[in-house]
């Protein structure tokens, strides 16, 4: 029997068999729901209002079959928060000359395609100025929180329909950042897109078996240029698109792009590259070679396996303070809190290790000004109350700190490798370069707090913004610039860390946060 189904806020409708899951209906209507554990039913956060037979209630969408008429209403994708902007760099502007800008108000489109976001930046094709941005959900997180768990996806069932969400996704990015500007996907004439090795393979239908296995080789890694049409983006005839080149199995075209924008490969002094994230890379200098690296940090860092944990949405938490030992809280589009984004809870671990709530070890207890707020759940989970009371209360529990541990203990350990890989010591690097959303909305005492980085490195962390779509634009604006970006990814040292010695026992030494005098 078939049932019709219609997904709320966007009012969109489709016809599916009877017993067909609520998130396998979206994926087919092209709506998103997320989806960090890719539809286990362990993470708890695909939570939907179904109205069905004049009854509503609240139910996990990838548990949930739909076995009569019903309405679906779903978090609104338009509240997630992107991070778009960024220190740019100068560049001549001369771009491809293959393309087409005698095309009436011919303008480029630039794409950072992220696990978590997509953003993308329409440019005057004459100029090259930024004329419009936007960012959106990358409606792959219906399939999983992380690389890993999307190319597992691919693998147990297709990776088409991840191409085809991705695809599809950046169509309706396009779309809209075209009429910010009052222009037509028909006007792009030429474009540009970055992203990680499993974004960039799932985006070209390559196969992604060998980056789920060591050891972790790249089906291809050159740069491309293809027609827009060959892809499936909707664009001008001739449009084409630029696509840089990856490094390996999980360093990608946006680590390339990210270099790109910070001229990396012309730096003269030592310098630390990174880029805080479910898959977080590393690309380190001396000044002559450099080093790169990829962590598996998990998705803790976006809200995702964290009890209370949530994307950087409107009612997450993003940053805590503290303030004559009261803690300080700001919520993303203010209000009541509903949950804390990955800033919002390396903030909060930070200050809990610095008021001696929390141990080297990592254990929560009763010790410091915010002892009070340390209790005893009704199931005996030891747990940091944010805020509420109750039931409705919202909970940091032990288990969310031990999350946290592994995951910054992956990023530090994915430093301390490559800094002995070129024979550094931390004292020695003049600067720290943090790409991504973490640098815009993170303290980077916070990052020290926890034991992110190394203690020599204290007080040269810079925020660069969205280096990776800064990248992605400055191809588009200098030709040359992208036909650069293959010498500069041949010409890193990739480091595979699950062949490393050092960054096992680094890792190890690294789950601990930093001994605090409150402890």
């Amino acid at each position: 029997m078939i049932r019709h189904v219609v997904f709320q806020p966007s009012n969109t409708a489709i016809n599916v068999p009877d017993g067909t899951l609520i998130s396998d209906a979206a994926k087919q209507a092209g709506v998103w729901i997320d989806s960090p554990c890719g539809g286990n039913g362990t993470c708890k956060k695909c939570g939907v209002t179904l109205t069905a037979d004049g009854k509503e209630e609240t139910v996990l969408a990838c548990q949930t079959k739909i076995e009569t008429d019903c309405v679906v209403r779903t978090n609104s994708e338009s509240k997630i928060v992107t991070l778009s902007s960024a220190s740019a760099r100068a560049v001549t502007f001369a771009p491809y000359p293959q393309a087409d800008t005698d095309v009436d108000g011919a303008c480029f489109a630039a794409f950072d395609l992220g696990t978590t976001t997509i953003v993308c930046y329409l440019l005057d094709a004459t100029s090259g100025r930024q004329i419009a941005v936007h960012g959106m959900q990358n409606p792959q997180t219906a399939f999983g929180a992380d690389v890993i768990a999307r190319a597992a996806y691919a693998l147990q069932n297709s990776a088409m329909p991840l191409r085809s969400a991705v695809i599809g996704g950046l169509n309706r990015l396009l779309d809209k950042v075209c009429s910010i500007a009052g222009k037509t996907p028909e006007q792009v004439v030429l474009a540009s897109i970055a992203g990680n090795t499993v974004m960039h393979h799932l985006l070209l239908g390559y196969p992604v078996d060998a980056l789920a296995r060591a050891p972790y080789k790249p089906y291809k890694t050159e740069k491309l240029i293809l027609p827009a049409n060959e892809l499936g983006l909707t664009a001008h005839e001739s449009c084409e698109i630029l696509l840089p080149p990856v490094i390996g199995g999980y360093v990608g075209a946006d680590t390339v792009a990210c270099m790109s924008a910070t001229g990396f490969d012309t730096l003269s002094e030592p310098a630390l590259l990174i880029d805080i994230g479910t898959n977080g890379e590393l690309a380190l200098t001396d000044g002559r070679r450099i080093a790169v690296c990829a962590t598996a940090a998990g998705p803790a860092f976006e809200g995702a396996n964290i009890s209370c944990g949530m994307r950087a949405i409107d009612g997450a938490i993003e940053h805590f303070s503290l303030e004559d030992g009261r803690l300080h809280r700001r919520v993303i589009g203010g209000g009541e809190p509903a949950g804390i984004c990955g800033s919002g809870l390396i903030e909060l671990v930070s200050l809990l290790c610095q008021t001696g709530a929390v141990d080297e070890t990592g254990l929560l207890r009763q010790n410091g000004c915010l002892s009070d707020r340390v209790v005893q759940t009704q199931t005996g989970v030891r747990a940091f109350c944010i805020a509420g009371e109750g039931n409705d209360a919202l909970m940091l529990t032990q288990k969310d700190i031990r999350e946290l541990q592994l995951a910054k203990a992956a990023m530090r350990a994915g430093a301390e490798t490559l800094i002995g890989a070129l024979s550094l010591r931390p004292e020695q690097i003049k600067e720290v370069l943090l790409a991504g959303a973490f640098g815009a909305h993170l303290s980077p005492g916070a990052l020290f707090g926890i034991g992110l980085l190394p203690g020599g490195l204290s007080g040269r962390v810079k925020s660069i913004g969205n280096a990776a779509g800064e990248g992605t634009k400055a191809y588009l604006r200098n030709f040359e610039l992208f036909q650069q970006s293959e010498l500069l990814a041949e010409s890193a040292d990739y480091i595979e860390l699950t062949d490393s010695d050092t960054f096992s026992e680094c890792f190890i030494e690294a789950i601990a946060f930093p001994e605090n005098d409150a402890n």
